[in-house]
């Protein structure tokens, strides 16, 4: 199977992705983080401890770095003694903390198309609430029309970014989004 992927060059190219299917992507080696992202010696605990798998890990991990969501108690050091941290340290973590901060520089760095905190532009390109209801009816009578619905956003596969036959070196790392919105 990976011999034909190569061949046929089919690679991950998602156009636009949803906040939710970012966050199913993998920590590890993904394509939206530059070269010299990930480091064997800092990710280790990440990996074997907090059992970091995919991006929704590591923003929980680095959940604890704010105060909103984060436990008020937490204090930026090896010894603190907040709830995430003491959890942390007894599954065997030396420095909950740092690995927090580890887990911020790696999410920090990817690119605005893999990255939870990017909001691309709005196009205007789904279809409306009522227009997807028309088209619901449409579909289960088997009678009426169906209105194509342009969105470029995957929202509900991974596996709905993958391209066959792309050139690996023209994959942007920002969103696609229309330039302009047509004026009615």
């Amino acid at each position: 199977i990976i011999k034909t992927a190569k061949k046929h060059n089919i690679i991950f190219a998602p156009i636009k992705m949803s906040k939710n299917i970012k966050k199913q992507l993998p920590a590890w080696h993904n394509i939206g983080a530059p070269q010299n992202t990930y480091h064997k010696s800092k990710n280790k605990c990440l990996q074997e401890t907090h059992n970091v798998q995919n991006i929704k890990n590591l923003i929980k991990c680095r959940k604890r770095l704010t105060r909103l969501s984060g436990d008020p108690l937490h204090v930026p050091r090896k010894t603190c003694a907040c709830s995430d941290c003491k959890r942390d340290k007894n599954k065997g973590c030396k420095n909950p903390h740092y690995c927090a901060q580890i887990a911020n520089e790696i999410l920090s760095k990817l690119a605005p198309k893999f990255n939870t905190k990017s909001k691309p532009k709005k196009d205007d390109l789904s279809l409306t609430h009522h227009r997807k209801e028309k088209n619901n009816q449409a579909h289960e009578r088997r009678t009426g029309e169906l209105l194509f619905d342009p969105s470029i956003t995957i929202r509900s596969n991974v596996s709905e970014g993958f391209r066959i036959f792309t050139n690996p070196e023209h994959i942007s790392l920002t969103p696609a989004h229309r330039l302009q919105t047509p004026i009615r």
